[in-house]
């Protein structure tokens, strides 16, 4: 529910933009306030994903994310009482202090308290209830007044407080403050149809992982400095670029202004409200998908198909503004675009850099790497959508459109290249894989400067 939430305030512009900007509405904005009122959203989680690294093993996971409730509650409750458009930046600045924290603490949580065979299935219910909160405020928001948009929405930070207080807390942290009997009740409490010896044997990989972190505690430093970890924060960070650049987050905020630009058979409206809806199911089928078909094939279908998707796009928009043809009757063409970019990508692209970020770092570092990545992923989520509305402006949105194009294009490459197969791993045996794949490397080059030195020894003989 916390990422339910989040998803509601991503959602919350795409209804409530328009009305802001309607001559009856008691906040008067201009395109420049409403670029700034869905960006600053993005620039609250920077923040919230920096607490969240130093509140995680502090704290613990479970209370981090009921801490995270708190500014996501507020966010709505300013929205409420806004009469300026100075308050509603303020609003969604704290609202996304609440988002850091629940994108850096929510994959974590879910990583360690999940078994292997399951835990991408979860991991996807991550952004699955980010766009259950999307879809939660794009059907209401059509039919409410501005205000009571936001009386609706102020529902799901209030179950979420009901509903995760009964949660259990990750047996990882309980471990790690050396509460072996607690994390065996949760263990137990979690898997209750394993047997007794099962349950022991998981508490003693469980343990073995967490003394080895412990014992080799991590620095923010380490996340380059060790081989392994440096690999996993590339793969980590390029996942996300992937993701920001395909132009989500702008996509996500405008998307109703986007299809007002066509002229399809349901008004825009209407049309988002399918949209959230057709992305629920494509979640779903990625909570089934990710394991059974695996990580990488996943990646690369989306990423492609998505790059397809936003040229078709940006040909649409290259035609009507460039070249003048009158797109009359073809405005199901951008619709299909646009709902089969959000579609293909809530099936693999949207949902899997932050299900991974769960599984590619060790406990130790896993905090810290987590808010790392969620930092950069905020900062690039709020240049691409103040952005969008400036490139759009200044050179046409079919150059924007075209420059999401050719991220996920060249995005391709970088998953073809360097991301692994997770599927059906243990955190153990992930991480074993992520340092022995270096190790091999610099065992290699070792080699290869012993065979050079004896090359030039012999030569010199």
């Amino acid at each position: 529910m916390s990422m339910a939430t989040a998803g509601s305030h991503i959602g919350w512009t795409s209804p409530s933009l328009p009305m802001l900007k309607s001559n009856s509405s008691h906040i008067r904005i201009t395109s420049d306030d409403a670029s700034w009122i869905a960006s600053f959203y993005l620039l609250g989680t920077v923040p919230g994903c920096i607490l969240a690294a130093f509140i995680v093993d502090w704290l613990g996971r479970k209370m981090s994310l009921l801490i995270a409730g708190v500014p996501l509650f507020v966010g709505f409750i300013m929205i409420i009482i806004a009469w300026n458009p100075y308050i509603l930046y303020a609003s969604r600045f704290i609202s996304g202090i609440g988002q850091g924290v629940v994108y850096v603490v929510c994959p974590m949580y879910i990583g360690e308290i999940a078994d292997k065979e399951i835990r991408g299935a979860l991991g996807s219910l991550i952004k699955l209830m980010v766009t259950f909160g999307e879809l939660y405020a794009h059907a209401i928001g059509p039919f409410m007044s501005y205000q009571n948009l936001a009386y609706i929405c102020l529902l799901l930070p209030l179950m979420f407080f009901l509903t995760f207080s009964s949660m259990p807390e990750s047996p990882y942290f309980l471990l790690m403050r050396n509460r072996q009997d607690d994390a065996m009740t949760i263990l137990k409490r979690l898997k209750r149809r394993v047997s007794e010896d099962q349950l022991e044997i998981d508490l003693q990989e469980m343990q073995k992982t967490v003394i080895r972190d412990l014992r080799d505690r991590g620095h923010l430093g380490d996340l380059f400095n060790t081989p392994g970890n440096r690999r996993a924060i590339i793969i980590s960070f390029g996942l996300q670029l992937i993701l920001q650049c395909s132009g989500i987050a702008a996509i996500e905020s405008y998307t109703q202004e986007i299809l007002e630009e066509g002229d399809g058979a349901l008004p825009a409206s209407i049309t988002v409200i399918l949209l959230s809806l057709f992305q629920l199911i494509a979640g779903v089928g990625a909570t089934i998908l990710v394991d059974k078909l695996g990580r990488r094939p996943l990646l690369l279908s989306t990423t492609f198909l998505a790059g397809i998707t936003l040229s078709i796009a940006g040909i649409f928009y290259f035609l009507k503004f460039v070249y003048k043809v009158n797109m009359t009757g073809y405005g199901w063409i951008l619709h299909s675009s646009v709902i089969f970019y959000e579609l293909i990508i809530a099936l693999g692209l949207n949902p899997l850099p932050y299900m991974m970020l769960g599984e590619l770092f060790s406990t130790n570092i896993k905090g810290a790497a987590v808010s790392s990545t969620n930092v950069m992923s905020s900062l690039l989520a709020f240049a691409v959508s103040k952005l969008y509305q400036v490139i759009s402006d200044y050179y046409g949105v079919y150059t924007t459109f075209g420059c999401f194009a050719c991220s996920c294009f060249a995005g391709l490459i970088f998953i073809m290249l360097i991301v692994p197969e997770t599927k059906g791993k243990s955190l153990l045996e992930i991480q074993e894989e992520l340092h022995c794949k270096n190790k091999k490397k610099t065992e290699r080059k070792s080699q290869n400067r012993k065979r050079n030195e004896q090359i030039q020894i012999s030569t010199i003989i």
